[in-house]
């Protein structure tokens, strides 16, 4: 618009000034009677006006090209705005007295304040409460107006603390520039700030986790070694100074495998040292090094990889132990290991050979006098007889406690769980208990809660044990008065019940000084040149052992001349049908006879066994061939017979029953094998019946139990 208008007057004046200056110059002229005056005059006009269009033109061009310059400065002004708004730093700027005249939201945010109570406080408004990272005062002139109005120049990372109203601390860091006039004061003071609180924290857990690296690497009592991915030794600390006999300065920057390893380990270290590198950490794997010397030790190293912040390898990390001494210690005790095992399996050995031994001429005593005892002898006659019985069976006690109690103490002794009769289990214990008692004029009892089952599962021959050892214990030690065993039912677990058993006496009683030595293996309390109850003192040890098997315990309570009480508990297993069956089994056999007629080949090697075990089988219905060996064995099988059941001893001359066994095996023959045998110790039944045996009687043999597995196995039987 302005344009046109200039444009417009331009116009007007060209059409108005050659009349106004023919009219009114040529009056004048004419009036000054000059006759070429009147031209002179319109030129210069012309000339005057021309120059009054151009700088009219002129001035034009200079207002357009400022109100231009204008308003690029307002944009650029604008856009400066914008960034100072939008910034995430905290922007703020202060006049020359330090009064802030300007903050962004980001500056208000970091001070705890809205931006207009950021506006018109000053730097160092006492409301913050500015005080050193340390929480100490922080000087007026370390603040960053203050250094920058001092020197004139931009200061950078002024760090200090502030408090907002709610009592809150942050640390702030502070970057601030000078702004100067034209006159080369400074017109204004510009600030970032930031608020680094939590990078502080991040970087004192960095500083103190190093700190820590450093003195753990130091002070460890483990050599710990940081390798570069070329093996460069980066780290060495004083254990790994004090083991390799080197400095740290004199191994950083040196290759680890030509200071210490040996050199015929190198490649397989090398492709374990790179599975490391790969990410996989090797632990405790063991390897020798080479220290100052040229010595070798054993060194237990753990390798694991470390990791910069980029997630490159740093290198690996190794953390080792001098195992020398160790293994050496190792090796002493695998070979004293194997000199014990070698002494426990003489120690087997020896029993097993001692329990062959002792057993067989007992089973022959005992068999003799059974046989004795049967003609017709006097009275006198059969007292002796008796008596020599009676020897050779506590005999036989002994034997078996301390074949038991061996068991134990090499952990041997196992379990046998089997459906059982309770009632009949105790009442055969009582059954033998009882002709002792009667004999000595004592009441036995027994008394059965009606909350307890008939039948369980568990060994009730181990259990019958306990009883017997307590009982047996109860009326040794009891001259008058009575005798009870009571069974209970005190509780449940998960696969059956818990069962308490108590014996109860009215003996002689045990002292309080003497109870703690009470289950104590060859302790006899009454022990001396003066004791009146003969004993090996092992019942009780064994029997405590026995209890803590099947997961009970046993304790006892005791006053002297008053009797003892023991209690103990037993986790049985539960059990239905079975055990029933067998009762109703030994009612038939002892209703319908004890054998069946069958031709037994007997297989012993000892002449007074084969004789009263032939004697009594006779007796019982049987027809008995015998051999001394293995080889007889054989042969009668092969030119005698046929044969219903083979009664197998196991220790034998020339072939012994395992390997005559195995041959009968070989050979397709399925014929009911029952091994005879003195061996007692613990995987002796386990092991013969593994040879194809298909039962197993220990000696001395008790005939009526014979007589029942024999019969299980003869044809009527089955």
């Amino acid at each position: 618009m302005l344009r046109s208008l200039l444009l417009a007057l331009s116009m007007l004046l060209l059409s108005c000034t050659p009349s106004l200056a023919e009219g009114w110059l040529s009056n004048a002229l004419r009036d000054l009677g000059s006759g070429n005056l009147d031209r002179i005059l319109i030129l210069g006009a012309g000339i005057v006006i021309s120059v009054l269009l151009l700088f009219i033109v002129f001035l034009y061009l200079n207002i357009v090209k400022r109100r231009m310059v204008e308003l690029e400065l307002q944009r650029e002004r604008d856009l400066m705005g914008s960034i100072m708004e939008t910034s995430p730093m905290g922007v703020i700027v202060m006049d020359q007295e330090g009064v802030i005249v300007f903050a962004n939201d980001q500056a208000a945010r970091v001070h705890g304040l809205s931006r207009e109570n950021m506006i018109r406080r000053k730097y160092n408004d006492p409301g913050w409460k500015i005080t050193a990272h340390d929480g100490s005062v922080f000087p007026e002139e370390r603040l960053a107006f203050s250094r920058v109005m001092k020197i004139r120049n931009a200061v950078l990372d002024i760090r200090h603390a502030i408090h907002w109203d709610d009592g809150r601390r942050v640390l702030l860091s502070i970057n601030a520039s000078p702004l100067f006039g034209a006159d080369g004061d400074i017109q204004k003071v510009v600030s970032t700030v930031e608020d680094i609180t939590t990078r502080k924290k991040v970087e004192e857990a960095l500083k103190e986790s190093a700190y820590r690296f450093r003195s753990l690497v130091k002070t460890a009592e483990s050599v710990i070694i940081l390798l570069s991915p070329d093996r460069k030794i980066l780290e060495f600390n004083r254990m790994a100074e004090d083991l390799f006999g080197r400095t740290r300065h004199e191994v950083l920057g040196r290759d680890f495998f030509e200071l210490f390893l040996p050199e015929r380990l190198w490649g397989e270290t090398s492709r374990q040292y790179a599975t490391v590198l790969s990410g996989t950490p090797l632990r405790l794997f063991e390897s020798n090094v080479r220290i100052r010397g040229g010595k070798e030790l054993t060194m237990q190293w753990s390798l694991s990889r470390l990791l910069d912040t980029t997630g490159d390898s740093l290198g690996v990390l190794a953390v080792g132990q001098d195992v020398t001494e160790r293994k050496r210690f190792e090796a002493e005790l695998c070979e004293a290991r194997d000199a014990a095992e070698e002494a426990n399996r003489a120690k087997s050995e020896f029993l097993a050979n001692m329990s062959h031994e002792i057993r067989t001429p007992i089973s022959a005593i005992i068999g003799m006098s059974e046989m004795t005892l049967s003609t017709g002898l006097d009275d006198e006659q059969q007292g002796y007889l008796v008596t020599v019985k009676k020897a050779a069976e506590s005999l036989l006690s002994i034997i078996n406690d301390i074949l038991d109690i061996s068991k134990i103490e090499a952990r041997k002794m196992e379990l046998r769980p089997e459906d059982f009769d309770l009632p009949d289990m105790l009442e055969k214990q009582m059954s033998v208990l009882r002709v002792q008692a009667e004999e000595k004029g004592i009441e036995l009892r027994t008394s059965v809660s009606n909350t307890v089952d008939r039948c369980y599962l568990g060994d009730s021959l181990r259990l019958g044990q306990i009883i017997m050892n307590l009982a047996g214990n109860s009326v040794k030690f009891t001259d008058k008065g009575y005798v009870e065993i009571s069974v209970k039912r005190v509780g449940e677990w998960e696969e059956g019940e818990i069962l308490e058993f108590t014996v109860k006496d009215t003996g002689i009683g045990i002292s309080e000084d003497k109870a703690e030595k009470l289950f104590e293996s060859f302790v006899q309390l009454n022990a001396g040149y003066s004791k009146r109850h003969p004993g090996s003192g092992l019942g009780l040890a064994i029997s405590r052992q026995l209890v803590e098997m099947m997961g009970g315990s046993i304790s006892f309570s005791s006053k002297v001349g008053w009797g003892c009480e023991f209690t103990f508990t037993v986790k049985l297993q539960s059990s239905s049908g079975p055990c029933l069956k067998d009762v109703v089994e030994v009612v038939d056999e002892e209703e319908f006879g004890s054998s069946i007629p069958a031709h037994i080949l007997l297989a012993e090697d000892n002449a007074t066994n084969q004789i009263y075990i032939s004697h009594f089988l006779s007796e019982r219905g049987f027809e008995i061939e015998t051999a001394e060996n293995g080889i007889e064995v054989l042969d009668l099988l092969e030119n005698s017979g046929p044969f219903d059941v083979i009664l197998m001893d196991v220790q034998m001359p020339e072939m012994d029953g395992l390997q005559a066994t195995k041959m009968i095996r070989d050979a397709g023959n399925d014929i009911p094998i029952i091994a005879l045998t003195a061996y007692a110790m613990e995987g002796d039944r386990e092991k013969f019946l593994e040879s194809g045996m298909d039962a197993y009687a220990s000696k001395p043999v008790n005939i009526d139990e014979l007589v029942q597995i024999i019969n299980k196995f003869l044809p009527a039987k089955n």
